[in-house]
Order: structure tokens, then sequence, then C-alpha cells
């Protein structure tokens, strides 16, 4: 600042890394339709199934309007002596009064009319289970409660398979490549790639004085390179990580869909005009770049030179695995 001013910056810069990527080979695991969701959510949904089931057999039996309920309301009502005198026969035999066509008991009228097996724990389990594959079950409960029931079940049913659906279309359809570097800490603890930089350059200098050794150490162990060309050829050849400013990487890769460019965030720096102390241009100069940004020009210029004229296709979309956390409002 004693020598030199500088105008106020028009581009801000960063350090990145920039490597081929390969579009990830099948694995061959025959259990690819359990990746849409994580493990917690296949056993929570098995456990649900078991409480479910459990809810829609107590709901038959408790409910007043269901086939047990029906038959207590109807040994609690029926008072006649023709009724408990077959009640005592029906006891001390155990003799059954179904095959007769008139009925004088209240109690074997209900049970002529409903099987009182039929949402039994069993039955309950089956109709639930069919419920999650979208098929019905040959029998449904008779209690409005235990419908209810089952329509919230098949409503949590229909949004949790749609989900499993467009997840699953998702990881069979969508491009991923097997690069799992994200930050440079990554790139320092990995081994299967290796990783340089051109030597005498600003990146450089900062990496190995910042205050992180860990930094220091990515330049100490890494590849000592020449020059830009001599990078890129070694990224084209595959297996090597080229590390250098954003901008750099991003005008000479950008018309490469396979090179894949992560953004540290670290290592900043901004590009300005430096001018004589006290010039009287500087006023001029930081005004029109103030206005240029205000216009979007300097965005303008910068797509013009660092965009690529035809976008790569990449797919649209996540494969991400849900978990619970994610499920938690629809369980």
């Amino acid at each position: 600042s004693k020598y030199i001013d500088f105008t106020l910056s028009f581009f801000e810069d960063q350090a990145s890394f920039i490597v081929f990527s390969q579009a990830a080979k099948s694995s061959g695991n025959i259990f690819f339709f359990l990746l849409p969701f994580k493990n917690g959510v296949w056993f929570s949904i098995f456990g649900i199934i078991l409480i479910i089931s459990f809810l829609v057999c107590l709901a038959g039996k408790l409910s007043p309007y269901g086939k047990y309920g029906r038959k207590m309301h109807a040994q609690q009502t029926c008072r006649c002596a023709e009724c408990e005198h077959r009640k005592e026969i029906k006891e001390q035999y155990g003799c059954s009064f179904k095959a007769t066509k008139e009925f004088d008991c209240l109690v074997d009228k209900v049970e002529e009319e409903d099987s009182l097996e039929d949402m039994n724990f069993y039955n309950s389990l089956w109709v639930v289970s069919t419920g999650f594959v979208q098929q019905g079950g040959e029998t449904l409960p008779a209690a409005p409660s235990g419908r209810f029931l089952l329509f919230t079940w098949w409503l949590f049913v229909m949004i949790l398979v749609s989900m499993y659906t467009a997840n699953l279309t998702a990881h069979l359809t969508l491009e991923r490549n097997d690069i799992n570097i994200k930050t440079m800490q990554d790139l320092s603890s990995q081994t299967e790639y290796e990783w340089g930089l051109i030597t005498d350059r600003n990146l450089e200098s900062m990496m190995e004085n910042h205050a992180n050794p860990e930094y220091g150490g990515l330049v100490q162990r890494g590849v000592k390179l020449e020059n830009l060309d001599e990078g890129i050829e070694r990224v084209q050849e595959g297996g090597f990580v080229f590390i250098d400013e954003s901008s750099v990487l991003t005008f000479n890769f950008r018309e490469n869909c396979t090179a894949y460019q992560v953004n540290t965030g670290k290592f900043s720096n901004e590009w300005a005009f430096g001018l004589q102390t006290n010039s009287p241009y500087a006023y001029v100069i930081n005004n029109m770049f103030l206005q240029y940004r205000e216009e979007g020009w300097l965005t303008e210029v910068w797509d013009k030179w660092y965009k690529a004229e035809t976008a790569c296709s990449t797919s649209v979309g996540s494969d991400m695995r849900f978990d619970l956390t994610i499920l938690s409002g629809l369980f």
C-alpha cells in the first residue's frame, strides 16, 4: 500500500481440484431393490405391520360393532328362558344350534351370520400384509374403528410405495460417479488417487504457509507439476487430482463432461488492478466496476468465456436413501 493502490476487486477466486470421473459400474448387487430405504426404515416397516395387525385384530374384538362385540352384546341382552336353557345345554354338551332355520336365541344368530375367527391375528396380519403390496385380503373388519385403522394403513402404504418407486427409479437411472472426494481432507486421507499442483505459484505458497499444517502436508506429499499442460495431461490419464485455482480449471475443462470439479472454498483471492498511489484514475475505475456489477456485465463476460457452448447432459434428481428422520412424519 506504500507504493501501489488497488482498485475494487472485479473477480473472486478460490482453490479447487479436478479429477476425471467414471460412471459407477454395476456392482451386481442382487438386493438393489432395498437401496431406496435404509435398514432402519425396512425394520420399522416390518415392525409396524405387526403393530397394525394387532390393532386391527384388537379393534375387531373390542368394538361393539364388530363380530365379537355383537356376540357380547347378544349374550348380555338375551334374557329369555329359552335362550338361557339353550346356553346351559350348549355349555354342558358342547353342542351347536347353527343348523336350525329359526333362531330362538340371538347369540346363535350372531354366530351363524358371522364367523368369529374372521379377524383373528393371523387374518389381520394377512390383510395388512397384502395391503402393503396393494392387494386386497379375503376378510375385512366389520367394526368402523377397524376399517378406519385399515384406511389409514392403506394411505400410509400408498405414500410409502410412491416414495419407494421414485427413489428406486433414481437409483437405477441417475448417472453416479465413484468419486467420494469432497474436501481437501478427503483428498489427504485417501490412497486411490495421486494429487499435485504447479510449483512456484501463489496457491502453493498459500497452502505451505497456512496455519493448518495439513495443507502444507498436501503440498509436500503431492506431485510437483511444471506447468498447466502437465496437470491437464495427468488428469486425462486418470487416477490423478489436479489442484489449482477454480477459474483455471473451469476454463480448461469447460468442454469436458467427464471432469469432476470440486470447489473447496479455501484460499480465496480477489482480482483487481494495481495503480500508482493516489492515482486519479482509481475513483473512475471503481465507479465503472460498480456499474458493471449492477448491470450484470461481468457475469455476461464470465459466461461467454468460461461456460461451454454445449452443456453436458446431467441427470437431475437425487438417489439419497431415505432414513427414519425423513420418514418420521409419515410413520
